[in-house]
């Protein structure tokens, strides 16, 4: 845990934070140590400290915004909130669970609480201009570019809002899962090898499966095509069925992760093996609802 609050006081220095920027990143930070530090701490106890103190950061002046339009300065305040919550994302690793379910339990709380925070207002829209694939898109001028594990990272701190229903945008996981399911892995590209640009193509796709797997077959299940995002739902090269999410296309990913887990190197094989348990598990969950 202090390398990762050794990481974030980095991120500070090196993104040129706000004050309240870097007030957010000490909030984590406070709460990452006291979840190492003091065994009895509870994932929802922290979660509420944080939600509070986060709440706190809302300028006076524009705390008791509650109208059903933010104003322009409490929306410049949630854009600075979320872009630094989503560069803290980008460090703590997808491995570490406790670390990635508390950002996730926050938001929970956050958007369940204050009438100021109903809904996490543009958060989506900040994700989506955050959403830069290294193993698509590489601008070598770009200061978001992020590396792979950064990716990774990010995706499977999203997932985990997204399977608890605290985020609903589903152009998020369709993405990632026609990447790494459906579409020629051949041609993942970035400024790294055609090996590691597949690898993480199939790590991310993994851990949607492994964080939203219940809400995805939900969505399948009810052969789900919302026309506003009929081009987001599109299918890749290698599935020739219907776009949106169906129970057709869930069976193949599952086949395809199940192809894949020889393939892929040692490192990421038990990420595929946790989504295919994953998507057997959500529909003992979806049968017992």
């Amino acid at each position: 845990m202090a390398e990762l609050n050794t990481r974030l006081s980095l991120l500070v220095d090196e993104a040129g934070f706000s004050e309240p920027q870097e007030k957010l990143v000490k909030i984590f930070q406070s709460v990452f140590a006291v979840l190492s530090e003091e065994p009895l701490a509870t994932l929802d106890g922290e979660a509420e400290r944080a939600a509070s103190e986060l709440c706190a950061l809302v300028p006076p002046e524009i705390s008791a915004e509650t109208e059903e339009k933010p104003s322009r300065e409490l929306l410049g305040h949630f854009e600075e909130v979320w872009h630094a919550l989503l560069d803290i994302a980008t460090r703590v690793p997808h491995q570490d669970s406790r670390s990635q379910t508390i950002m996730a339990k926050t938001l929970q709380v956050l958007g369940g609480g204050s009438p100021v925070w109903k809904d996490l207002p543009n958060l989506g829209n900040i994700i989506r201009d955050k959403w830069i694939d290294p193993t698509f898109e590489w601008h070598p001028d770009d200061d978001d570019n992020y590396t792979l594990g950064q990716w990774l990272n990010l995706n499977s701190f999203v997932a985990r809002p997204f399977g608890s229903g605290v985020i609903v945008w589903q152009n998020f996981p369709i993405w990632q899962l026609r990447k790494g399911l459906e579409d020629d892995l051949a041609q993942a590209k970035g400024d790294c090898s055609p090996a590691e640009a597949i690898d993480n193509r199939v790590a991310v796709a993994s851990e949607w499966l492994i964080h939203a797997g219940p809400v995805l077959l939900k969505l399948c299940l009810l052969d789900h095509l919302d026309e506003d995002l009929r081009k987001s739902t599109r299918v890749g090269i290698h599935f020739s069925g219907h776009p949106g999410f169906n129970l057709e296309r869930w069976g193949f990913w599952k086949r395809r992760l199940e192809g894949l887990r020889s393939t892929v190197s040692i490192e990421v094989a038990p990420s595929v093996e946790r989504a295919i348990k994953s998507m057997r598990a959500s529909a003992v969950v979806l049968a017992g609802n």
